[in-house]
């Protein structure tokens, strides 16, 4: 029996991740929904324009990063001039960052603010039974063009919800830890999932890490702002029970299956002051992976005072060292175009660099992009000195760095565009848009 409501996610390679969780949260609650996923390659205008001859509303849902905006904008204008009555709706960074620009200027009819399991499931069965959806707790939208926004009262527990929709067979890399307590300034995870950091339990991890060999796949990965936390009271200090534990039964039932897994690598990283050599010998016992991505973000402690990392450069290389000495190759983070960054703050970093290269580790290198709902929303965007861009060309040559630098400084560009033309709204036109209630 086919529902009233028909709901479109517009997937995309970036977004994958974010949607599967939702996709999941949906159908796992049994909302009354019919969900059709689309990527981003086919026809989903043509798909909104036939649905909405079937159902009595149609929604196209997105969830996007602020590096997706140009063609976020694009595709909301498209569907706004040629389906008017079609729903739009969006979550994910950049809504819960800028919210008020997501409604009064891409043009979304309701955003979702912030984690969305719980309001999108609301949201839906609220539609769905006809009532009022502008008392969902998580949602914006907009009233005599102010931008209101219902922040939700309590957090999300992962292990309420599947971390995607396997019945479907779609995977992605487990979520284990959700929120920082850290909350770097350039970063948006603190500021759209708290400092408040929540965990999945082993035994729940184990259930879906079977479900995806039992159903063929082999390699299993994780999703955390910082692996070697998990189950960490503070964030940092690794809980080496608990990494043993989890691992350790991971392991076993990886056996049964030919599966592998990876830990402390892509997609998540680890942060210098978590890494010591008694992790590492745990790691070295159950997990696949050889090499670690450790978080360095600069060379400057002065620079990583400014940037709230809480760690100092001499903390990047001993966990480097330690890294290397228990047999893993080591790549490491570096943002390069920081505000306030100085002359000497930027050799800091080269010399760090070339240090850690000689060490036998490898550089990923990033270029600072202004991020909505950041406290550095409104910095300068990213921008490299031609001397400076000349090593790192060296160090690519040599086979010592690698990394999306490049394209990072025109997006980074990109971003600083659409804030000054009133796209984005940051600090002060923010909060002269927005109400919280």
């Amino acid at each position: 029996m086919r529902n009233d409501i028909a709901l479109i996610l517009y997937y995309t390679r970036n977004n994958k991740y974010s949607l599967n969780s939702i996709l999941a949260a949906i159908e796992h609650n049994n909302v009354p929904v019919d969900v059709y996923v689309v990527w981003n390659n086919d026809p989903i205008l043509e798909l909104a324009h036939r649905l909405r001859n079937l159902y009595r509303k149609v929604i196209i849902g997105l969830s996007f990063f602020t590096t997706q905006l140009p063609e976020i904008i694009s595709f909301v204008k498209l569907v706004k001039r040629y389906l008017p009555d079609i729903m739009v709706v969006g979550g994910g960074p950049h809504v819960t960052g800028d919210p008020a620009g997501s409604l009064l200027r891409i043009g979304f009819d309701y955003i979702f603010y912030g984690e969305a399991e719980e309001s999108i499931c609301d949201f839906l069965c609220t539609l769905s039974e006809g009532g009022d959806v502008k008392n969902i707790c998580g949602i914006g939208y907009v009233d005599d063009d102010k931008v209101v926004v219902c922040k939700r009262s309590k957090i999300v527990d992962l292990n309420s919800y599947p971390p995607f929709p396997y019945w479907r067979r779609m995977f992605n890399p487990i979520e284990i830890m959700r929120g920082c307590p850290i909350a770097c300034k350039f970063c948006q995870v603190s500021f759209m999932h708290g400092v408040k950091v929540r965990f999945r339990d082993v035994d729940v991890i184990l259930k879906y890490a079977e479900l995806m060999w039992k159903m063929g796949l082999r390699d299993l990965r994780f999703i955390a702002p910082n692996s070697f936390a998990y189950m960490s009271s503070n964030g940092i200090t690794p809980c080496y029970d608990a990494i043993d534990t989890l691992l350790k039964k991971l392991h076993e039932k990886a056996k049964k299956y030919g599966g592998r897994i990876f830990f402390g690598t892509f997609p998540s990283e680890v942060r210098p002051d978590s890494v010591d050599k008694e992790v590492l010998k745990t790691l070295r016992r159950y997990v696949a992976n050889t090499s670690l991505i450790i978080g360095a973000q600069s060379g400057s402690d002065k620079i990583l005072r400014i940037i709230n990392r809480r760690h100092t450069i001499e903390d990047v290389f001993n966990a480097v060292e330690a890294a290397i000495e228990c047999g893993f190759k080591v790549d490491v983070d570096f943002i390069f175009g920081l505000p306030f960054e100085e002359e000497e703050d930027i050799q800091a970093s080269i010399k760090a660099i070339e240090r850690l290269v000689k060490t036998g580790a490898r550089i990923h290198a990033h270029t600072f992009m202004p991020l909505p709902g950041t406290p550095f929303a409104e910095a300068p965007p990213g921008r490299i000195p031609l001397s400076v861009k000349k090593k790192l060309y060296k160090l690519i040559g040599e086979g010592g760095l690698y990394g999306q630098w490049i394209i990072q400084e025109r997006i980074a560009n990109m971003i600083d565009w659409y804030r000054r033309n009133n796209y984005i709204f940051t600090g002060r036109k923010l909060n002269e848009k927005l109400r919280f209630r």
